[in-house]
């Protein structure tokens, strides 16, 4: 499937629409002043999306969302299809079954899906955890380096990051 993503608008006008690529990261170059910069969305053509999308059988990945989602350059990882559980009444999203075991798998194709197509050098993140594990999963599986700025006493998850070729720099908060 085909990403339905048109353009980027500008949240600080949504008059004010630009071309989809390159995506603009600074934000809307109209409306965003020195102090604040104002965040621009992806719209999509929603008229083009079939139906059946919402009534398709769970899969394997993200891609499966394609249509409402950004162009995916970066390959999965196998990310998205996590079941919803039902305990005690309640449905349970478990996104332990992600490859990073984190809900922010889906983000991170995302991010690094963007990052292929500007053709950046590699991926930077700040993360307390979770973040910055996937990150590091997903630059790596595209063939890019990827920084991890973490707290000194960030979890496992984050100082293992370096098996997948990252270069985690921990700070203390004194040091900050």
């Amino acid at each position: 499937m085909t990403s339905l993503a048109t353009s980027q608008r500008s949240l600080g006008d949504p008059a004010i629409r630009y071309p989809l690529w390159p995506p603009l990261t600074t934000g809307c170059p109209s409306t965003s002043t020195p102090d604040l910069a104002y965040p621009l969305q992806v719209d999509y053509d929603y008229a083009a999306v079939d139906t059946a999308l919402f009534t398709q059988e769970p899969g394997p990945d993200l891609a499966r969302w394609s249509p409402l989602l950004p162009p995916l350059h970066a390959p999965t990882l196998g990310e998205g299809g996590t079941p919803l559980l039902e305990v005690d009444g309640v449905y349970v999203k478990d996104e332990s079954r992600n490859p990073t075991w984190s809900h922010k798998d889906r983000l991170n194709r995302v991010t690094v899906s963007a990052a292929l197509a500007v053709g950046a050098p590699g991926v930077v993140v700040a993360s307390s955890g979770n973040h910055g594990a996937s990150a590091a999963a997903y630059a790596a599986r595209a063939g890019l380096p990827a920084i991890v700025l973490a707290s000194a006493e960030s979890p496992p998850a984050v100082q293992s990051s370096t098996a997948r070729g990252c270069s985690p720099f921990p700070s203390r908060p004194d040091g900050r």
